[in-house]
């Protein structure tokens, strides 16, 4: 069972197939600069469009007052058609640790479960915007598996708190 075939990361993740028993692991690498970005693009069947922004609604103020890594946590509808809709999570953490802190939540991961019942029409894809280094980057994409990308950086910078 592949630990995050669709992860939403902060109520945004996942599609079909996350399982939230695995969620947990160790802590990521030391090793990456503090803040950075994460897009979660989730696809919503078009009959569940309601129930999906009610969701996000509540766990968005579940982060707000429980993570206080999350610095950004924020959603936008990208695009719909007859068969579904593509929403977007934004969110900023402070570190690495942030969003393991993130998964780990219990209201992200009761969310994460409920999107897992027919309200995600298919996987979901994160993107994450990062000046890590490999070890950082190879942990997560062990942790969320082929729904991962990193954006390719030209220029840029995450500053330290």
């Amino acid at each position: 069972m592949k630990k995050l075939k669709t992860l939403l990361v902060s109520g945004a993740l996942l599609g079909a197939g996350l399982t939230v028993a695995g969620l947990a692991a160790a802590a990521p690498p030391k090793s990456a600069p503090q803040m950075f970005a994460l897009e979660a693009y989730e696809h919503v069947n078009k009959d569940k469009i309601a129930e999906y922004e009610k969701m996000g609604l509540k766990i968005d103020r579940e982060v707000k007052e429980t993570e206080p890594g999350m610095l950004v946590h924020a959603l936008t509808k990208v695009s719909e058609n007859d068969k579904r809709a593509v929403y977007r999570w934004l969110e900023i953490f402070e570190t690495p640790e942030a969003l393991q802190a993130h998964l780990d939540n219990p209201p992200v991961q009761a969310h994460i479960k409920k999107l897992n019942s027919g309200i995600l029409s298919g996987p979901s894809h994160i993107i994450i915007y990062a000046d890590w280094d490999k070890a950082q980057k190879d942990y997560w994409r062990k942790t969320f598996g082929d729904i991962l990308t990193y954006a390719p950086m030209k220029t840029g910078f995450f500053l330290k708190r």
